[in-house]
């Protein structure tokens, strides 16, 4: 008798790719750092990974958490150069509630000052 019993599964896996520093950023006009990030869905068996599908790339600056999505045609420059043009990110609206202008952490929207920083929200 032979019994085969094998753990597989489907995962989304999200990984910095390359930091950029010393960017101002067009929402809050702050002197900041920026992450490139990679996100893609991947399966995987006995938790060694076989394959990837459905890549995504993001910016997210660390002033604001501000997250743009990068097109695909900016991909590749992006990787490899120093500088961001924002113009060519594309926003990506936020759901998680508000973000503290002073030290960036996320809030409740109902939060009339920050509970990390004490800094006025309104």
């Amino acid at each position: 008798m032979f019994f085969f019993i094998g753990i597989f599964g489907i995962q989304d896996k999200q990984k910095t790719i390359r930091e950029f520093n010393n960017v101002v950023c067009s929402y809050c006009g702050s002197l900041s750092r920026a992450e490139l990030i990679e996100q893609y869905t991947y399966f995987h068996f006995f938790f060694l990974p076989l394959f990837r599908w459905n890549k995504r790339y993001y910016v997210r600056f660390r002033c604001c958490n501000r997250v743009f999505k990068v097109p695909k045609d900016y991909i590749d420059d992006l990787k490899y150069s120093s500088d961001i043009n924002i113009d060519r990110l594309e926003e990506i609206n936020t759901s998680y509630g508000h973000v503290c202008p002073n030290c960036g952490a996320h809030v409740d929207p109902s939060f009339v000052y920050c509970p990390y920083c004490g800094h006025d929200l309104e």
